[in-house]
Protein backbone atom coordinates (compact mmCIF):
# COMPACT_ATOMS: atom_id res chain seq x y z
CA UNK A 1 0.00 0.00 0.00
CA UNK A 2 1.74 3.20 -1.30
CA UNK A 3 0.59 6.08 1.44
CA UNK A 4 2.17 7.76 4.24
CA UNK A 5 3.02 6.38 7.63
CA UNK A 6 0.08 8.86 9.07
CA UNK A 7 -2.42 8.55 6.73
CA UNK A 8 -2.19 4.81 6.45
CA UNK A 9 -2.79 4.76 10.51
CA UNK A 10 -5.50 6.87 10.59
CA UNK A 11 -7.23 5.01 7.58
CA UNK A 12 -6.47 2.02 9.68
CA UNK A 13 -7.97 3.38 13.30
CA UNK A 14 -11.32 4.95 11.06
CA UNK A 15 -11.85 1.16 9.47
CA UNK A 16 -11.21 -0.52 12.59
CA UNK A 17 -14.02 1.37 14.50
CA UNK A 18 -15.94 1.04 12.18
CA UNK A 19 -15.67 -3.01 12.16
CA UNK A 20 -16.02 -2.53 15.87
CA UNK A 21 -18.58 -0.01 16.31
CA UNK A 22 -21.80 -1.97 17.95
CA UNK A 23 -24.73 -2.32 15.60
CA UNK A 24 -28.08 -1.25 16.03
CA UNK A 25 -30.63 -2.67 13.50
CA UNK A 26 -33.61 -4.22 14.71
CA UNK A 27 -35.78 -5.69 11.83
CA UNK A 28 -39.60 -5.39 11.72
CA UNK A 29 -41.28 -8.88 12.27
CA UNK A 30 -44.97 -9.61 11.65
CA UNK A 31 -46.47 -11.44 14.31
CA UNK A 32 -47.62 -15.24 14.16
CA UNK A 33 -50.76 -17.17 13.98
CA UNK A 34 -51.70 -15.70 17.03
CA UNK A 35 -52.36 -19.41 18.33
CA UNK A 36 -50.29 -22.18 20.94
CA UNK A 37 -52.13 -25.17 20.30
CA UNK A 38 -55.58 -25.56 20.51
CA UNK A 39 -56.88 -23.46 23.34
CA UNK A 40 -54.22 -20.58 23.69
CA UNK A 41 -54.83 -17.08 21.95
CA UNK A 42 -54.66 -13.68 21.58
CA UNK A 43 -57.71 -13.24 24.30
CA UNK A 44 -55.86 -15.21 26.98
CA UNK A 45 -52.16 -16.12 26.34
CA UNK A 46 -50.87 -13.67 29.24
CA UNK A 47 -53.55 -15.65 31.89
CA UNK A 48 -51.65 -16.86 34.20
CA UNK A 49 -52.15 -19.90 33.61
CA UNK A 50 -50.46 -19.92 30.20
CA UNK A 51 -47.15 -17.55 31.47
CA UNK A 52 -44.63 -20.33 30.86
CA UNK A 53 -45.56 -20.88 27.46
CA UNK A 54 -46.56 -17.29 26.39
CA UNK A 55 -43.97 -15.08 27.67
CA UNK A 56 -41.02 -16.68 24.96
CA UNK A 57 -44.03 -16.77 22.05
CA UNK A 58 -44.60 -12.67 22.42
CA UNK A 59 -44.15 -12.26 18.51
CA UNK A 60 -46.39 -14.94 17.88
CA UNK A 61 -49.12 -12.78 18.97
CA UNK A 62 -47.57 -9.52 18.39
CA UNK A 63 -45.80 -7.85 15.78
CA UNK A 64 -42.10 -7.33 16.73
CA UNK A 65 -39.06 -5.57 16.30
CA UNK A 66 -35.71 -8.18 16.25
CA UNK A 67 -32.06 -7.59 16.55
CA UNK A 68 -29.49 -10.23 15.91
CA UNK A 69 -25.93 -9.92 17.11
CA UNK A 70 -23.75 -10.15 14.83
CA UNK A 71 -20.80 -11.44 17.30
CA UNK A 72 -23.12 -13.38 19.90
CA UNK A 73 -20.81 -13.39 22.95
CA UNK A 74 -21.17 -16.32 25.25
CA UNK A 75 -20.66 -15.75 28.96
CA UNK A 76 -17.27 -16.84 30.32
CA UNK A 77 -17.03 -19.64 33.03
CA UNK A 78 -16.43 -18.82 36.90
CA UNK A 79 -14.28 -21.50 36.57
CA UNK A 80 -16.10 -23.52 39.27
CA UNK A 81 -19.78 -24.33 39.99
CA UNK A 82 -22.00 -23.36 42.20
CA UNK A 83 -25.11 -26.11 43.11
CA UNK A 84 -27.77 -23.97 43.63
CA UNK A 85 -30.04 -26.75 44.74
CA UNK A 86 -28.15 -28.34 47.67
CA UNK A 87 -27.42 -24.87 49.49
CA UNK A 88 -29.47 -25.36 52.52
CA UNK A 89 -32.03 -22.72 53.74
CA UNK A 90 -34.56 -21.87 55.72
CA UNK A 91 -38.56 -21.20 53.96
CA UNK A 92 -39.69 -18.58 55.02
CA UNK A 93 -43.66 -19.81 54.67
CA UNK A 94 -43.51 -22.02 57.40
CA UNK A 95 -39.62 -22.11 58.93
CA UNK A 96 -38.74 -25.68 57.58
CA UNK A 97 -35.38 -26.95 56.75
CA UNK A 98 -35.05 -26.67 53.13
CA UNK A 99 -32.93 -26.63 50.22
CA UNK A 100 -32.65 -23.79 47.65
CA UNK A 101 -33.98 -26.20 44.77
CA UNK A 102 -37.01 -26.91 46.91
CA UNK A 103 -37.52 -22.79 47.06
CA UNK A 104 -37.40 -22.44 43.53
CA UNK A 105 -39.09 -25.24 42.45
CA UNK A 106 -42.14 -25.02 44.71
CA UNK A 107 -41.75 -21.18 46.45
CA UNK A 108 -41.13 -18.71 43.58
CA UNK A 109 -41.75 -21.60 40.47
CA UNK A 110 -38.53 -20.25 39.35
CA UNK A 111 -37.95 -21.22 35.67
CA UNK A 112 -34.59 -19.89 34.64
CA UNK A 113 -31.40 -19.06 37.40
CA UNK A 114 -28.21 -17.41 36.28
CA UNK A 115 -25.60 -16.61 39.15
CA UNK A 116 -22.45 -13.94 37.71
CA UNK A 117 -19.55 -13.10 40.02
CA UNK A 118 -17.74 -10.52 38.83
CA UNK A 119 -19.23 -11.10 35.39
CA UNK A 120 -18.45 -14.51 35.01
CA UNK A 121 -21.32 -17.70 35.25
CA UNK A 122 -21.14 -19.08 38.73
CA UNK A 123 -24.39 -21.12 38.29
CA UNK A 124 -27.19 -21.85 35.85
CA UNK A 125 -30.24 -23.90 35.99
CA UNK A 126 -33.76 -24.47 33.79
CA UNK A 127 -36.91 -25.76 34.52
CA UNK A 128 -40.72 -25.93 33.17
CA UNK A 129 -39.44 -25.64 29.23
CA UNK A 130 -37.43 -22.42 29.50
CA UNK A 131 -34.15 -22.77 27.38
CA UNK A 132 -31.33 -20.51 27.43
CA UNK A 133 -31.92 -19.18 24.29
CA UNK A 134 -35.49 -18.13 24.91
CA UNK A 135 -36.45 -14.53 24.77
CA UNK A 136 -38.53 -13.63 27.69
CA UNK A 137 -41.17 -10.83 27.96
CA UNK A 138 -40.20 -8.85 30.76
CA UNK A 139 -43.68 -6.80 30.94
CA UNK A 140 -43.39 -5.01 34.33
CA UNK A 141 -40.03 -5.76 34.55
CA UNK A 142 -38.99 -3.37 31.67
CA UNK A 143 -39.88 -0.26 33.67
CA UNK A 144 -37.35 0.48 35.87
CA UNK A 145 -35.31 -0.46 33.06
CA UNK A 146 -37.16 2.58 30.79
CA UNK A 147 -36.28 4.78 34.32
CA UNK A 148 -32.55 4.22 33.88
CA UNK A 149 -33.30 5.07 30.25
CA UNK A 150 -34.68 8.48 31.81
CA UNK A 151 -31.98 8.85 34.56
CA UNK A 152 -29.42 8.70 31.54
CA UNK A 153 -31.64 10.87 29.27
CA UNK A 154 -31.36 13.38 31.93
CA UNK A 155 -28.05 13.47 32.58
CA UNK A 156 -27.04 13.85 28.88
CA UNK A 157 -29.34 17.27 29.04
CA UNK A 158 -32.06 15.35 26.59
CA UNK A 159 -34.92 15.54 29.19
CA UNK A 160 -34.78 18.23 32.44
CA UNK A 161 -36.00 16.56 35.49
CA UNK A 162 -38.48 19.21 36.90
CA UNK A 163 -39.73 20.06 33.29
CA UNK A 164 -43.48 19.51 32.41
CA UNK A 165 -43.57 16.38 29.90
CA UNK A 166 -45.78 18.45 27.72
CA UNK A 167 -42.36 20.11 27.45
CA UNK A 168 -41.38 16.80 25.24
CA UNK A 169 -44.72 15.85 23.77
CA UNK A 170 -46.43 19.05 21.96
CA UNK A 171 -49.40 16.06 21.01
CA UNK A 172 -50.41 16.29 24.96
CA UNK A 173 -50.36 20.00 25.48
CA UNK A 174 -54.20 19.77 25.68
CA UNK A 175 -53.88 17.37 28.83
CA UNK A 176 -54.38 19.61 31.95
CA UNK A 177 -52.80 16.91 34.10
CA UNK A 178 -49.51 16.55 31.96
CA UNK A 179 -48.71 19.83 32.90
CA UNK A 180 -48.44 19.55 35.99
CA UNK A 181 -47.11 16.15 35.82
CA UNK A 182 -42.79 16.60 35.77
CA UNK A 183 -39.97 14.31 34.16
CA UNK A 184 -38.84 13.89 37.80
CA UNK A 185 -42.05 12.25 39.12
CA UNK A 186 -43.07 10.41 36.07
CA UNK A 187 -39.29 9.05 36.78
CA UNK A 188 -39.42 8.13 40.30
CA UNK A 189 -42.30 5.56 39.64
CA UNK A 190 -43.79 6.28 43.41
CA UNK A 191 -47.38 7.72 41.92
CA UNK A 192 -49.41 6.29 39.15
CA UNK A 193 -52.51 7.10 37.96
CA UNK A 194 -55.70 5.49 39.01
CA UNK A 195 -57.34 3.81 35.71
CA UNK A 196 -60.46 2.06 36.00
CA UNK A 197 -60.48 -1.86 34.75
CA UNK A 198 -62.38 -0.51 31.78
CA UNK A 199 -59.82 1.73 30.53
CA UNK A 200 -56.92 -0.79 31.45
CA UNK A 201 -58.52 -3.13 28.87
CA UNK A 202 -59.04 -0.89 26.39
CA UNK A 203 -55.43 0.15 26.79
CA UNK A 204 -53.90 -3.39 26.38
CA UNK A 205 -56.64 -3.39 23.38
CA UNK A 206 -55.18 -0.43 21.64
CA UNK A 207 -51.41 -1.26 22.25
CA UNK A 208 -52.31 -5.18 20.80
CA UNK A 209 -51.65 -7.05 24.26
CA UNK A 210 -55.15 -8.56 24.06
CA UNK A 211 -57.44 -9.08 20.99
CA UNK A 212 -60.00 -6.04 20.49
CA UNK A 213 -62.22 -3.90 18.14
CA UNK A 214 -60.15 -0.96 18.52
CA UNK A 215 -58.71 0.88 15.31
CA UNK A 216 -56.18 3.41 17.46
CA UNK A 217 -52.82 2.78 18.00
CA UNK A 218 -51.48 3.46 21.47
CA UNK A 219 -50.45 7.05 21.28
CA UNK A 220 -53.62 7.60 19.47
CA UNK A 221 -55.04 5.94 23.21
CA UNK A 222 -52.98 7.94 25.19
CA UNK A 223 -53.27 11.17 23.52
CA UNK A 224 -57.36 10.96 23.77
CA UNK A 225 -58.83 14.45 24.98
CA UNK A 226 -59.58 13.97 29.19
CA UNK A 227 -57.52 11.10 29.41
CA UNK A 228 -54.76 12.38 31.44
CA UNK A 229 -57.55 14.19 33.83
CA UNK A 230 -57.10 12.15 36.99
CA UNK A 231 -54.73 12.66 39.63
CA UNK A 232 -52.18 10.54 40.71
CA UNK A 233 -51.73 8.42 43.78
CA UNK A 234 -48.97 7.12 45.86
CA UNK A 235 -48.25 3.61 45.63
CA UNK A 236 -44.63 3.78 47.16
CA UNK A 237 -45.53 0.74 48.92
CA UNK A 238 -46.66 -1.35 46.34
CA UNK A 239 -45.90 -2.49 43.05
CA UNK A 240 -47.06 -0.73 39.59
CA UNK A 241 -49.14 -2.81 37.55
CA UNK A 242 -48.56 -2.52 34.02
CA UNK A 243 -50.36 0.50 33.59
CA UNK A 244 -50.87 3.58 30.20
CA UNK A 245 -48.14 5.56 32.81
CA UNK A 246 -45.53 3.16 31.19
CA UNK A 247 -46.10 3.75 27.73
CA UNK A 248 -46.30 7.68 28.25
CA UNK A 249 -42.77 7.19 29.46
CA UNK A 250 -41.76 5.04 26.79
CA UNK A 251 -43.31 8.55 23.94
CA UNK A 252 -41.53 10.30 26.05
CA UNK A 253 -37.77 8.84 26.24
CA UNK A 254 -38.19 8.49 22.24
CA UNK A 255 -39.73 12.23 21.55
CA UNK A 256 -36.73 13.32 23.75
CA UNK A 257 -34.04 11.84 22.34
CA UNK A 258 -35.43 12.16 18.66
CA UNK A 259 -35.19 8.33 17.89
CA UNK A 260 -37.15 4.86 18.69
CA UNK A 261 -37.42 3.53 22.13
CA UNK A 262 -35.34 0.37 20.92
CA UNK A 263 -32.73 2.47 19.20
CA UNK A 264 -32.29 4.23 22.57
CA UNK A 265 -32.26 0.82 24.62
CA UNK A 266 -29.26 -0.64 22.48
CA UNK A 267 -27.05 2.89 22.15
CA UNK A 268 -27.60 3.39 25.70
CA UNK A 269 -27.26 -0.53 26.91
CA UNK A 270 -27.50 -3.36 24.89
CA UNK A 271 -24.69 -2.36 22.78
CA UNK A 272 -22.60 -2.06 25.95
CA UNK A 273 -23.23 -5.87 26.75
CA UNK A 274 -22.61 -7.68 24.01
CA UNK A 275 -25.90 -9.71 23.58
CA UNK A 276 -25.40 -13.83 23.62
CA UNK A 277 -28.76 -13.67 21.97
CA UNK A 278 -31.30 -12.29 19.75
CA UNK A 279 -33.18 -9.68 21.40
CA UNK A 280 -36.66 -9.04 20.58
CA UNK A 281 -39.32 -5.79 21.30
CA UNK A 282 -43.05 -6.24 20.91
CA UNK A 283 -44.66 -3.03 19.37
CA UNK A 284 -48.51 -1.97 18.53
CA UNK A 285 -50.14 -1.96 15.20
CA UNK A 286 -48.31 0.67 13.82
CA UNK A 287 -44.54 -0.32 14.66
CA UNK A 288 -44.29 1.46 18.29
CA UNK A 289 -42.53 -0.35 20.44
CA UNK A 290 -44.30 -1.00 23.62
CA UNK A 291 -43.14 -0.31 27.21
CA UNK A 292 -43.45 -3.74 28.69
CA UNK A 293 -42.51 -5.43 25.27
CA UNK A 294 -39.23 -6.30 25.51
CA UNK A 295 -37.88 -9.51 25.37
CA UNK A 296 -34.41 -10.81 26.32
CA UNK A 297 -32.74 -13.86 27.14
CA UNK A 298 -32.05 -14.76 31.20
CA UNK A 299 -28.35 -15.02 30.16
CA UNK A 300 -28.77 -11.54 28.14
CA UNK A 301 -30.79 -9.85 31.34
CA UNK A 302 -28.44 -11.02 33.72
CA UNK A 303 -25.85 -8.90 31.74
CA UNK A 304 -27.62 -5.47 32.43
CA UNK A 305 -27.12 -6.76 36.03
CA UNK A 306 -23.55 -6.52 35.38
CA UNK A 307 -23.81 -3.36 33.84
CA UNK A 308 -25.12 -1.67 36.74
CA UNK A 309 -22.57 -3.09 39.06
CA UNK A 310 -19.58 -2.55 36.64
CA UNK A 311 -21.61 1.65 36.24
CA UNK A 312 -20.06 1.86 39.74
CA UNK A 313 -16.45 0.61 39.84
CA UNK A 314 -15.73 2.33 36.24
CA UNK A 315 -17.85 5.34 35.70
CA UNK A 316 -15.61 6.60 33.29
CA UNK A 317 -16.59 3.96 30.43
CA UNK A 318 -20.29 3.38 31.17
CA UNK A 319 -23.22 5.38 30.16
CA UNK A 320 -25.18 5.67 32.98
CA UNK A 321 -25.10 8.23 35.62
CA UNK A 322 -23.35 7.86 38.89
CA UNK A 323 -25.69 10.10 40.66
CA UNK A 324 -28.54 6.73 39.83
CA UNK A 325 -26.34 3.89 41.38
CA UNK A 326 -25.65 6.15 44.55
CA UNK A 327 -29.26 6.96 44.75
CA UNK A 328 -29.57 3.15 44.39
CA UNK A 329 -27.96 2.16 47.12
CA UNK A 330 -27.52 5.35 49.41
CA UNK A 331 -28.78 4.24 52.97
CA UNK A 332 -32.72 4.37 53.92
CA UNK A 333 -33.53 7.08 56.20
CA UNK A 334 -35.16 5.66 59.85
CA UNK A 335 -38.42 6.19 59.00
CA UNK A 336 -38.35 4.77 55.93
CA UNK A 337 -41.83 2.78 55.73
CA UNK A 338 -41.04 -1.26 55.23
CA UNK A 339 -42.26 -2.92 51.96
CA UNK A 340 -43.93 -5.71 53.22
CA UNK A 341 -41.86 -9.25 53.05
CA UNK A 342 -38.62 -7.70 52.11
CA UNK A 343 -35.68 -6.31 55.12
CA UNK A 344 -35.97 -2.94 57.16
CA UNK A 345 -34.76 -0.03 55.34
CA UNK A 346 -36.02 -1.58 51.87
CA UNK A 347 -37.75 0.77 49.50
CA UNK A 348 -38.69 1.72 46.28
CA UNK A 349 -36.20 3.84 43.91
CA UNK A 350 -36.73 4.35 40.26
CA UNK A 351 -38.86 1.78 40.40
CA UNK A 352 -36.06 -0.39 41.60
CA UNK A 353 -35.62 -1.68 45.20
CA UNK A 354 -33.08 -0.71 47.85
CA UNK A 355 -32.72 -3.96 50.21
CA UNK A 356 -32.48 -3.19 53.61
CA UNK A 357 -29.85 -5.44 56.10
CA UNK A 358 -26.13 -5.39 54.45
CA UNK A 359 -25.63 -2.55 52.11
CA UNK A 360 -24.89 -2.00 48.82
CA UNK A 361 -27.45 -4.27 47.52
CA UNK A 362 -30.67 -3.76 44.55
CA UNK A 363 -33.44 -5.27 43.23
CA UNK A 364 -35.16 -5.02 40.40
CA UNK A 365 -38.47 -7.07 40.96
CA UNK A 366 -40.69 -7.46 37.94
CA UNK A 367 -43.77 -9.34 38.03
CA UNK A 368 -44.33 -13.02 39.08
CA UNK A 369 -41.12 -13.30 40.69
CA UNK A 370 -39.13 -12.48 37.36
CA UNK A 371 -36.21 -10.54 39.63
CA UNK A 372 -32.13 -8.85 38.86
CA UNK A 373 -30.49 -9.15 42.13
CA UNK A 374 -27.31 -6.52 42.51
CA UNK A 375 -24.47 -6.44 45.58
CA UNK A 376 -22.13 -4.42 44.51
CA UNK A 377 -19.83 -4.97 47.60
CA UNK A 378 -19.95 -9.31 46.48
CA UNK A 379 -20.06 -8.18 42.66
CA UNK A 380 -22.81 -10.95 42.58
CA UNK A 381 -25.93 -10.75 40.15
CA UNK A 382 -28.74 -13.34 40.04
CA UNK A 383 -31.19 -13.47 37.23
CA UNK A 384 -34.55 -14.70 38.00
CA UNK A 385 -37.25 -15.95 35.48
CA UNK A 386 -40.15 -16.94 37.54
CA UNK A 387 -43.96 -17.83 37.56
CA UNK A 388 -45.23 -17.27 40.61
CA UNK A 389 -49.29 -17.02 40.76
CA UNK A 390 -49.56 -13.39 42.38
CA UNK A 391 -47.86 -10.53 40.62
CA UNK A 392 -46.27 -9.55 43.98
CA UNK A 393 -47.14 -10.61 47.31
CA UNK A 394 -45.08 -10.15 50.71
CA UNK A 395 -44.95 -14.07 50.84
CA UNK A 396 -42.83 -13.78 47.28
CA UNK A 397 -40.98 -11.28 48.60
CA UNK A 398 -39.88 -12.89 51.67
CA UNK A 399 -39.24 -16.37 49.61
CA UNK A 400 -36.62 -13.92 46.96
CA UNK A 401 -35.16 -12.04 49.96
CA UNK A 402 -34.31 -15.58 51.70
CA UNK A 403 -32.66 -17.05 48.32
CA UNK A 404 -30.82 -14.28 47.76
CA UNK A 405 -29.35 -13.84 51.22
CA UNK A 406 -28.64 -17.66 51.01
CA UNK A 407 -27.25 -17.60 47.53
CA UNK A 408 -24.86 -14.54 48.63
CA UNK A 409 -23.60 -16.30 51.51
CA UNK A 410 -22.55 -18.94 49.64
CA UNK A 411 -21.25 -17.52 46.65
CA UNK A 412 -18.42 -16.03 48.65
CA UNK A 413 -18.17 -14.25 52.28
CA UNK A 414 -19.12 -10.50 51.80
CA UNK A 415 -15.83 -8.32 51.78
Amino acid sequence: MNCRLGACSLLLLIATHATAAPVCHFDAQVRGDQRIGKWINHSNWLSGEHLRLALTAGSTFMPSLRLTPGKPTPLRSAGRKLDVDKIKVSDPLDGSARNLGFLLDSRLQADGLVVLQNGRLLAERYRNGLRADDQRLLLQANRPILNLLGAISVSQGKLSADRSLTRYLPTMSNQGGLRRLSVQRLLDSNDATNWSNEELASWREAAGWIKGGTDIDVRAWLAMPGRWDFPMENRKLSALPASPDDDLLAWLLAESNKMPLSQLFCEQLLSRIDPEHPVQWMTDERGIELAGGLALSLRDFSRLGQLLLDARSSRTRSRVPGWFIETLTASSGIRSPQLPGLARGSERRYGFVHLGGDPNRVALIGAHGSSLYIDFDRRLVIALYASHPAVESPTQLATLEQFWNALARSATPRR
